[in-house]
Order: C-alpha cells, then structure tokens, then sequence
C-alpha cells in the first residue's frame, strides 16, 4: 500500500486495457451511418403517411370522450341527470338568485350601501369645514370663482 504513485501508475499503464473495439467496426462505420441517413430521408409510404397524421387526431378525439364520458358519469351517479324543471328545489333556488347574488353585482353594489343624505347642511358647519381643510389662497380662489359667476 505504500508504493510509490509513479510505480503504481507505470503498472497500471503497462497492464491491458479492458475494453475494446470489435474488429473491422471502424471499417464499415461509414456505410451503416450512410444507410441509416438514406433511410431517415427516404420518403414515407401512403399508409405510414396517413397513420402519423391521424394518429394526433385520435387521440384528440379519444381524451374528449373520455372526459366526457366522466362528466356523464359523475352526473348520473349523483342524479343530476333525473332532476327536472319542476322539482321543489328550483323555485328555492331561482328566488335565491333574485334575491341575493343578482343584487350583488357591482354596479348594484354601491347603490345598496348608499344612504341618502337627508339632513340639509348649514352654512356654518360648511364654512368651519372648508376653513378647517382648504388653505388661505385655496379659500381666495374659491371665493373669487364664486363672485365670477
């Protein structure tokens, strides 16, 4: 175990080398690449034409039907299929609609929230306001519009 590196290297380089090449592969490496390339550019027959374009299309057709197949499965294991128009659990269900979730669309929204303001404002609650919030010019300017009209 302790001998030196170059000796184990040198026994090493000498020893023979486990694998190797088969006889004549290199020989006739060319023609079979070449075949290979003349095959691959060959053009195809009618039928193995036809197959590798409908082939895509069958498949399509068929992950259609089977997820519609599971739809019609789940509702026929749940009886949604057999309940008609006229069970007692639709007109419930309309006036829950009209009621609740037709009203609560977003234009409507902001007209069920707003409360009419009814009470008038006096004068001197609009001026401590406007004094409270606007400045000396922006009060100047406001003024001046009002005089202007």
């Amino acid at each position: 175990m302790n001998e030196p590196i170059d000796d184990l290297l040198s026994r090493r380089r000498d020893a023979e080398q486990p694998f190797r090449v088969p006889e004549g592969y290199f020989d006739a490496l060319e023609d079979r690449v070449m075949a290979r390339i003349a095959m691959e550019e060959a053009p195809e027959t009618g039928r193995r034409r036809v197959w590798t374009v409908i082939k895509p299309a069958l498949a399509l057709a068929a992950t259609f039907a089977l997820i519609f197949g599971m739809g019609y499965g789940v509702l026929s294991l749940t009886q949604t299929l057999k309940r008609g128009n006229g069970t007692p659990e639709a007109p419930g269900y309309a006036t829950t609609v009209e009621e609740w979730i037709t009203p609560a669309s977003l234009i409507n929204y902001y007209e069920m929230d707003a409360q009419p303001v009814e009470e008038e404002i006096d004068e001197e609650t609009l001026v401590n306001y406007l004094a409270s919030e606007l400045s000396f010019t922006q009060l100047a300017e406001i003024y001046a519009q009002a005089n202007l009209k």
